[in-house]
């Protein structure tokens, strides 16, 4: 990791020795302060217990088994999923694809604070739900995932492996059964010399088991993730379900049910079908196993863990600090165990784990000692060139006066940031007395050249379904969620001449009215965001028309920027207004210009590149924008996109005139979709489905997952289905299994349980009646309106229907009997319903060109 020392104007600043940024971003228990801290902290000293856990997507992991080994057990666990969950739904907002894997990646995160584990990821791409292994393999190189899982168990090195899944069909899902066959492969690889050599050092994992959710068939290990802790005052499974919670863009939210509860294990290798009395049964989780007894290094282990046992068993969480001073002893007894082993080769990894433990120690003894560290600067997005005022604090809130000898900052992006104290600064060095706190404040210039923050793991194209990592690049944390935060504060000092080091990412401070103080993290961002929207328009060839387009800027320099803004079009093509002047007094402002682009005439059917840049009065130039991935409950990513677009040209029509209404469903943009159609839809509120005029529209659309989501759609349906009886056009995309239990469609449906889908997307298509208006009017849809749709043909198709439905389509998966549940449409009085698992939601932003042409049809059957 490649962290650069400030240039600090206070000569006994240095850059000091810190845990790195990705670990401490994730340090288990992350949640819990005080007492409960402390009381975690002392469970997981004096062992080398340590848990992986595999699986293939965000929500997968066994949360009960995490919560139970990483708080109740104290040991160090981990969750590696193989991929972002970027193929998934969202029920929360709008992001999909990359969007969407930054949110799940920090609702992982957010789940860890809890349940008190670290995670993981390999470099896959989730494309989607697939029905085998052979089909999951097509899109990840299997050596390539391979080689991921194994560097993170060489990396992690774990006594167990629990995979989620069996590895077999009966996980249903491809990705699930590759997770399992890979943990599985792994076990093996990663103790070979001979497979990903020069890759870390080989590492043997001692189990490997299966986690079977509680199933006692097969089962050999049994755990009491129902027992009450009665340091966190809820149980593992409690916690567990709080975890579970958080994955919120998934509808995971789960009661927190008291009472006995278990969970049960299989274990897979080594081989055997006997009952053990835990997964440790049979392993060695001492600090220090096979370290000859009489050496320095061995008699100063023993004697730490004797301390270690007595400190745990006089824990008081009512007197927390009576625990320092056995804690600093301890601490004192690890480093001479430490500074005694011979400088071998062979002691490599016992010298890892006692490293590990130290500062595991270090972070107790703080607890203990009552001693809060804080790092916070005056803004939490910093533009290239511009100044930021920052400060470490230290309080004291313990009985031992706390000497400190220095204090320092760190950058993370391999760049010079220049840094001089504020005269309101406490000494370089000094004593924190019992119940003070001191501050040291500096203002920094960032550097003109430096890099924004951005996930690592974005940062080149993707090749394929898998993710490129550059290990050479500075900064760039393999199989971690992110990458280090860019401004970090370390300081050094002694409780009764015993060293601590501490350290800690700098946040920004925000105080809301409402909420009261949030925490926001500091990232270098562009003095100038440039956004265009819509990433993709489509033109009729048959009806050329202006097209729309908005480019929102937004300032982040402190001292203003001035510039023009305009779009570059095709040649030929007119754009209007030409160029924009824009001047922004300040950071945090925000302009919307709008343009009109006329294609040229007789523009060729394709792809036509159109772009929004800025050009400051500098000469500089700003050609892309960041979009926040930010939620309650998560912390903000950035998500950067180029400022382009694309005009995909293709033979549709549109009948004119058509009044249509739209009913927004679960994190879809369908009617900003629409706008391709040249249809404004009007957007339906509760006050509209319950006693509005719907005789106003031709046709009504209800979004994916309305009656999901929307208890007012619900409430009020029999209104719409009163609407349609009376001539209207209801178009109902995808929903999940409350269409049918609720008994919302005019005549019964139903489906499947797991649900009928088409994951191929380039799956066959036969058109059941091709002389249906579905398939002529106004669009004659045929063989190329199939081709290039994205990720998958439906989902949450129907089952089975009522004979008053007309079913149109027939799609199936290779080797499955074809579905025809897709597109049913039905006579309901004098007018028409449409139920379609087509996944349009998918298409529309992708601009598929057959989606938008069928569409239109479905929408044609509300012409008058």
């Amino acid at each position: 990791m490649n962290r650069r020392r400030l240039a600090i104007g206070l000569a006994a600043a240095l850059l000091l020795p810190c845990t790195p940024a990705p670990a401490r971003a994730q340090d288990g228990g992350g949640e819990y302060r005080g007492a409960a801290a402390l009381g975690l902290q002392l469970r997981k000293l004096g062992t080398t217990k340590r848990v992986l856990m595999v699986g293939a997507h965000p929500d997968d992991e066994d949360t009960q088994l995490l919560a139970h080994f990483a708080l109740r057990e104290g040991a160090d666990v981990a969750y590696l999923s193989l991929t972002r969950g970027e193929g998934g739904q969202n029920g929360i907002g709008p992001e999909l694809g990359e969007g969407l894997g930054l949110l799940r990646t920090e609702e992982l995160l957010a789940a860890r604070r809890v349940d008190g584990a670290r995670q993981f990821f390999t470099r896959a791409y989730d494309f989607g739900y697939s029905k085998s292994a052979e089909e999951t393999f097509r899109h990840w190189p299997r050596e390539e995932i391979l080689r991921d899982v194994v560097w993170v168990v060489r990396q992690y090195r774990p006594d167990v492996i629990v995979t989620v899944f069996s590895g077999t069909p009966r996980d249903g899902h491809g990705q699930h059964q590759v997770s399992a066959m890979l943990a599985q492969e792994a076990f093996t690889a990663a103790a070979d010399p001979a497979r990903f050599p020069g890759m870390l050092r080989p590492w043997q994992v001692a189990k490997l088991y299966q986690s079977l959710r509680g199933n006692t068939e097969g089962a050999t290990v049994r755990v009491p993730t129902g027992a009450l802790d009665p340091l966190l005052g809820r149980s593992p499974y409690q916690l567990a379900m709080a975890s579970r919670s958080l994955h919120r863009s998934q509808d995971m939210g789960q009661a927190e049910l008291p009472g006995p509860r278990w969970s049960t294990l299989g274990r897979v290798f080594p081989a055997g079908t006997g009952t053990e009395s835990s997964i440790w049964a049979g392993i060695d989780t001492t600090l220090a196993p096979g370290e000859p007894g009489e050496s320095t290094a061995a008699r100063a282990l023993a004697r730490y863990q004797q301390q270690v046992q007595a400190v745990r068993a006089r824990f008081n969480p009512l007197q927390p600090g009576a625990s320092a001073a056995e804690l600093l002893q301890a601490l004192g007894t690890l480093r001479l165990a430490q500074d005694s082993l011979p400088r071998t080769n062979g002691v490599a990894e016992l010298a890892g784990d006692i490293e590990a433990e130290m500062a595991q120690v270090q972070e107790a003894a703080l607890s203990a000692l009552g001693i809060v560290v804080d790092g916070l600067a005056s803004d939490a997005r910093l533009a290239p060139g511009q100044q930021v005022d920052v400060e470490l604090s230290v309080w004291n809130g313990g009985a031992d006066s706390l000497r400190i000898e220095n204090v320092g900052l760190a950058t993370t992006d391999g760049r010079e940031w220049s840094a001089t104290s504020l005269p309101e600064n406490a000494a370089p060095s000094g004593t924190v007395a019992p119940g003070a706190l001191s501050a040291w404040r500096w203002r920094l210039q960032v550097p003109r050249e430096a890099r924004v923050t951005e996930p690592y793991f974005l940062l080149d194209r993707r090749q394929g379904d898998l993710y490129t990592w550059d290990p050479d690049r500075g900064g760039e944390p393999l199989a971690e969620p992110f990458g280090p935060d860019p401004l970090t504060a370390c300081g050094h000092g002694q409780v009764n001449g015993v060293a601590l080091n501490f350290c800690t990412d700098l946040t920004y401070r925000q105080v809301d009215p409402r909420q009261g103080e949030l925490r926001r993290p500091v990232m270098v961002v562009p003095a100038v965001s440039v956004l265009l929207d819509p990433p993709v328009r489509v033109l009729s060839t048959a009806a050329p028309r202006p097209i729309d387009y908005t480019v929102r800027l937004a300032a982040e320099q402190r001292d203003g920027i001035a510039g023009q803004v305009r779009l570059e079009a095709p040649a030929g093509w007119r754009v209007e207004p030409a160029s924009v002047p824009v001047r922004f007094a300040g950071q945090g402002e925000v302009r919307e210009v709008r343009f009109t682009v006329t294609p040229a005439a007789g523009a060729a059917a394709g792809d036509h590149p159109v772009s929004a840049v800025f050009v400051a009065e500098s000469g500089e130039r700003f050609t892309r924008g960041v979009q926040m991935i930010d939620y309650p409950h998560v912390r903000a990513r950035p998500l950067y996109h180029d400022a382009r677009s694309v005009v995909r040209a293709i033979d549709l029509r549109v009948p004119q005139g058509l009044r249509v209404a739209y009913v927004e469903g679960a994190g879809e943009e369908g009617p900003g979709f629409l706008a391709n159609l040249g249809i404004t839809p009007e957007l339906l509120d509760a006050d509209d489905l319950a006693e509005g005029d719907l005789d106003r529209f031709d046709v009504i659309v209800t979004g994916s997952r309305a009656y999901e989501v929307r208890t007012d759609l619900i409430a009020h349906n029999r209104r719409l289905l009163d609407w349609v009886a009376r001539g209207g056009t209801m178009i109902v995309q995808y929903n999940k299994y409350e269409i049918v239990e609720g008994g919302f469609t005019p005549f019964p449906i139903t489906m499947a349980r797991p649900h009928g889908r088409v994951t191929d997307e380039g799956a066959p298509v036969r058109i059941i009646d091709p002389a249906h208006p579905v398939f002529t009017t106004p669009n004659r849809i045929g063989e190329a309106d199939w081709a290039g749709w994205v990720q998958e043909r439906g989902l949450y198709f129907a089952q089975t229907w009522d004979p008053a439905y007309t079913p149109l389509l027939e799609t199936g998966d290779p080797g499955e009997t074809p579905l025809r549940g897709g597109l049913l449409i039905a006579k309901h009085g004098q007018g028409t319903y449409v139920y379609t698992g087509l996944a349009f939601f998918r298409q529309f932003p992708a601009g598929v060109p057959g989606a938008y042409r069928l569409f239109a049809n479905l929408l044609a059957l509300g012409a008058k």
